[in-house]
């Protein structure tokens, strides 16, 4: 069993405001590895995105999706471009998200459904977005 820091607080209370004007959050917030892993690369963002406010999402459509994100100057999109993408979400991305119960892949159909922490990974992406950009970004009940 791991021991907690000896630092005189509870486990949930706010840590100490180191820099003066910091804000301040609860311990709990800080440490949701689940959350902060899960967006920590781009194409894991586009994921959560793309499953914004839907019930399964197919990696064809991911793919298609992300091809076109990264070759944002509508240039045909070249089968190795694709291929590269796909190898890189069957091999990273998304046994990633499985670890941290993000989405759940079904293989034989290629589906990606929302898994126990979906939830939480996708209001953090909601609340990044909102907060970083002036565009829309996705809510629940839009499909992307």
């Amino acid at each position: 069993m791991e021991k907690e820091p000896d630092d005189g607080r509870s486990g949930d209370e706010t840590p100490s405001n180191v820099h003066g004007g910091s804000p301040q959050f609860p311990r709990s917030v800080l440490e949701r590895e689940h959350v902060y892993e899960s967006l920590a690369d781009v194409r894991r963002r586009y994921l959560c995105y793309l499953l914004c406010g839907r019930s399964e999402l197919r990696v064809d459509e991911a793919v298609a999706a992300i091809a076109e994100w990264e070759t944002d100057d509508g240039a045909e999109i070249a089968t190795s471009t694709r291929d590269r993408i796909r190898l890189a979400l069957l091999h990273s991305h998304i046994p990633k998200l499985r670890e941290h119960d993000v989405v759940d892949f079904d293989q034989h159909s290629g589906t990606l459904v929302p898994d126990e922490n979906a939830d939480a990974v996708l209001t953090a992406l909601k609340a990044v977005g909102t907060r970083l950009s002036s565009e829309p970004t996705c809510t629940d009940g839009e499909s992307a």
